[in-house]
């Protein structure tokens, strides 16, 4: 117990944890048929079925944007990139999304989001 305060209190985490490939998604109504991991294993795309028979297409990368912060890392959403009737036709459409997703290093924290919009809207009101 006095390694995790020491930990918390100082913020000093280590380095961030290799993604988690072992982690499950769910995806609610759907089924997952296939998981495909980019190179890095730091993007993932996932093959679902749907209740009538539908392929989805869903990317997740591996966020670590908040892990100095003690939040932890986790795998983060994407969004839905395409579907199809086939697993066949699915499979490289996954490996499509792979390639679209950007790399970690262009990836901004929530944090840092928050911040970049309430300097623009400080500045726009500021200007006008």
């Amino acid at each position: 117990m006095s390694n995790f305060l020491h930990r918390f209190f100082s913020r000093d985490f280590g380095p961030a944890p290799a993604p988690d490939l072992a982690d499950e998604p769910s995806i609610a109504g759907q089924t997952v048929i296939e998981k495909l991991y980019s190179d890095s294993k730091e993007q993932r795309a996932i093959i679902t079925r749907d209740a009538s028979g539908i392929f989805r297409i869903h990317t997740q990368f591996w966020d670590i944007s908040d892990w100095k912060a003690g939040y932890g890392a986790r795998w983060a959403g994407g969004g839905s990139s395409s579907f199809t009737d086939t697993i066949e036709s699915a499979r490289p459409l996954a490996r499509e999304a792979l390639a679209e997703l950007p790399s970690r290093k262009l990836r901004v924290s929530y944090g840092a989001k928050r911040f970049l919009g309430a300097l623009l809207v400080h500045s726009s009101l500021q200007m006008g």
